[in-house]
């Protein structure tokens, strides 16, 4: 960060970091104890000097080498530190990028290379680039100077990663820990099947206007379980989750997703109805399709959310059905079927 930032930097977290992955490369001297992969990392041969495995060493030592890195975590970036260990002053260009964007951009650049006898690690502000996020980096090497290869240990990365991700996702793993634990709950739900969920009135009124509106009905001082009908534990918990979490467990039976979208509109909460949706599309196969679309129809159960149909995971079963005709009209499940059920589900195939 440039120093005219300074006065903002408690509201970010500076980060150091070393190569997670060599993504392109001009040439290595092999594969092993002189490639391109040795540069992943921190120092292996630093603060050594030589001609040493454990570096980066270009198998051509011309004129245009090259090497294209990523680093786990994208930052706006303050310094870049390269670990050079044989003939430093070979790089000559030092570019940059988010690994989102095509185009690079210059951070560092010299008409010519030089070479030194010992090694060093060779820092290159990046005030130019502060204000963008970055997690890739190009080094242009120039190894004439040297006539020989010019060995390169490793890269540091140093930026600063805005609190507002990172406290986020704390944010989300704490309350999910509340969501396990109840201590301190100050409220309970008791299930059709009688299991008790334990929660917290503040997170779940502040963040959803249906149980805004149930605590209206069920104040404080209330110190019964409230009964919630209609919807089983596990998808009852998954809502929980979304609220506490703003997402829901992303592997959960077919099932459970079915029964999430059906109580989405009831809960307010409608982007569960897409999540779900998202991983009901993962999950349907050959074995599971007629029971999804058996399950999405209307149910002449009592239960008001059973006779919602949902035409979202009808549709996905039949476009998956025209995928896979000859599989899907052989299966068990197709056998099973009634006559009027299968009759609709041959006029939605064809």
């Amino acid at each position: 960060m440039t120093e005219s930032n300074n006065d903002t930097l408690q509201t970010w977290k500076r980060d150091e970091q070393w190569v997670s992955r060599v993504i392109q490369y001009s040439s290595q001297y092999n594969d092993n104890t002189w490639s391109a992969n040795q540069i992943i990392g921190p120092p292996k041969v630093y603060p050594r000097y030589g001609d040493l495995n454990g570096a980066w060493a270009q198998g051509h030592r011309a004129a245009d080498e090259y090497i294209i890195v990523e680093f786990e975590r994208a930052v706006f970036p303050d310094q870049i530190d390269i670990y050079e260990t044989y003939n430093p002053g070979a790089v000559v260009k030092v570019s940059a990028r988010n690994g989102n964007d095509n185009d690079w951009i210059t951070v560092w650049e010299t008409p010519s290379p030089h070479t030194e006898a010992h090694s060093r690690i060779f820092t290159v502000p990046c005030s130019n680039i502060s204000s963008r996020e970055i997690n890739q980096i190009r080094l242009d090497v120039n190894c004439t100077a040297a006539g020989s290869w010019c060995e390169i240990d490793c890269i540091k990365l140093v930026g600063y990663a805005s609190h507002r991700g990172s406290s986020y996702k704390e944010l989300a793993t704490n309350l999910k820990q509340l969501l396990l634990n109840d201590y301190l709950a100050d409220v309970f739900f008791q299930l059709d099947d009688e299991q008790i969920i334990p929660s917290y009135r503040n997170i779940l009124s502040s963040r959803c206007i249906y149980f805004e509106q149930l605590f209206d009905e069920y104040p404080l001082d209330n110190n019964q379980p409230i009964r919630i009908k209609n919807i089983s534990y596990e998808a009852f918990y998954q809502i929980l989750h979304f609220i506490y979490t703003e997402t829901i467990e992303p592997v959960l039976p077919y099932t459970i997703c079915l029964e999430l979208m059906r109580n989405a509109e009831e809960y307010y909460l409608s982007p569960i109805y897409n999540e779900a949706f998202m991983i009901l599309k993962k999950l349907i196969n050959k074995t599971n399709v007629v029971n999804i679309f058996v399950d999405s129809q209307s149910s002449s159960n009592d239960n008001q959310q059973d006779k919602i149909i949902l035409n979202d995971a009808i549709s996905l079963c039949v476009e998956f059905i025209q995928k896979n005709r000859r599989d899907v009209y052989q299966s068990e499940q197709i056998q099973s079927l009634t006559k009027d059920m299968l009759l609709q589900l041959i006029q939605l195939v064809l």
